[in-house]
């Protein structure tokens, strides 16, 4: 009878082993799908990230053209937002339960970081100076600052890398500055470009906080500056220069400023902040003075200085070092982790990890 009972005893011992490694197994084919994933959308966001800053190189560049002929900077935030306004209202209806969630202080941060705002004060300091160095000190600026709104707000991480490749960037701004200084252009230029900088950072750190989907967000930038922007620009100066502007260039402006500027760059870079976070995906923006120096070579027959063309070098280094992900850390099982018990500190840290890495649209 004693060795009856033990066997009776350890019988489920012995067919739990199979359910045991069974669920080993899941657990290794769902870290490895994990994996995959993370990889994907990492991919993902570097791919939107590049395509924005190709889309930013070439609008430094045309914006100079309109600027400098027959259309001012309002008339060509007008034309970026009217449109794109009206393309995208029906979405901005659509996701208006998910919008109204948000916290209107974000909602005002981003309009004015991405919106009309900045459209104009950016249109003014091309104006004044040029399109290099336009893209060079809003360019430059935008991981600084985007890092000390990110770090103060959204508590992410500062790596080494990141720190080293905002200082290359910082470095290769400075090198284009001292490159375009002796080409007497206005100074106050300058303070443009700051301004910018600091706005796009908002911008870019309210949308990681926010969450909303890239789409989305643009579509909410796009309608408020319709609303808000447009209705004082027919008040105040109206379309009178663009009826005088010349038909190529006006259709010119119409593609790019409205669809190409507007809708498809603020969406590739709206989806490499909720990919790759705030702070690394804002120094994609490093690399677009490399590439506006060509466009605007090829276009305005601009000649780089060799101090210029080095600074533009400097920010795709400090671009490539800045965007390096740190090394992952070894995850958890999920046998380990349901296994464990839930207290305030856990919950509190998942929270956190969720803030820093919302769910992926």
């Amino acid at each position: 009878m004693p060795e009856l009972r033990q066997n009776r005893l350890s019988a489920p011992d012995a067919s739990a082993v199979p359910d045991a490694r069974a669920l080993a197994l899941q657990a290794a084919i769902l870290s490895q799908a994990t994996r995959w994933s993370d990889l994907a959308a990492g991919v993902g966001g570097y791919l939107s990230g590049l395509g924005a800053a190709l889309i930013w190189s070439g609008w430094w560049t045309v914006t100079r053209l309109g600027v400098v002929n027959d259309l001012a900077a309002a008339d060509l935030a007008a034309l970026r937002f009217g449109i794109s306004g009206l393309l995208l209202l029906p979405l901005v209806w659509r996701d208006w339960p998910a919008i109204r969630l948000v916290a209107p202080r974000h909602l005002l941060f981003m309009v004015v970081g991405a919106g009309a705002p900045y459209a104009l004060v950016a249109a003014t300091g091309v104006r004044l100076t040029s399109a290099g160095l336009g893209g060079a000190i809003t360019v430059g600026l935008l991981p600084a600052f985007t890092l000390i709104l990110s770090t103060l707000f959204l508590r992410e991480p500062v790596t080494r890398a990141l720190i080293t490749g905002i200082a290359c960037i910082l470095a290769g701004a400075g090198c284009v500055i001292a490159g375009t200084w002796n080409a007497g252009y206005d100074a106050s230029g300058l303070g443009f470009f700051v301004v910018g900088a600091l706005m796009w950072a908002g911008y870019t750190v309210s949308l990681r906080y926010t969450g909303l989907r890239p789409l989305t967000a643009t579509a909410v930038i796009c309608v408020a500056s319709l609303l808000l922007y447009t209705p004082v620009w027919l008040i105040m100066s109206g379309p009178k220069h663009l009826f005088a502007a010349a038909p190529r260039e006006l259709l010119l402006q119409l593609l790019y400023q409205p669809l190409l500027s507007a809708i498809a760059a603020l969406y590739c870079y709206g989806r490499a902040i909720r990919r790759l976070g705030a702070t690394r995906a804002s120094v994609f923006a490093a690399i677009v003075p490399l590439f506006s120096v060509i466009i605007a070579a090829i276009v305005l027959h601009e000649s780089p200085s060799i101090i210029e063309a080095f600074g533009a070098a400097l920010l795709s280094a400090g671009a490539m070092v800045a965007a390096r992900r740190p090394p992952a850390r070894p995850r958890q099982s999920t046998i380990s982790r349901s296994c464990r018990p839930v207290s305030a500190g856990s919950s509190a840290a998942t929270i956190t990890t969720d803030q820093q890495h919302p769910q992926r649209p």
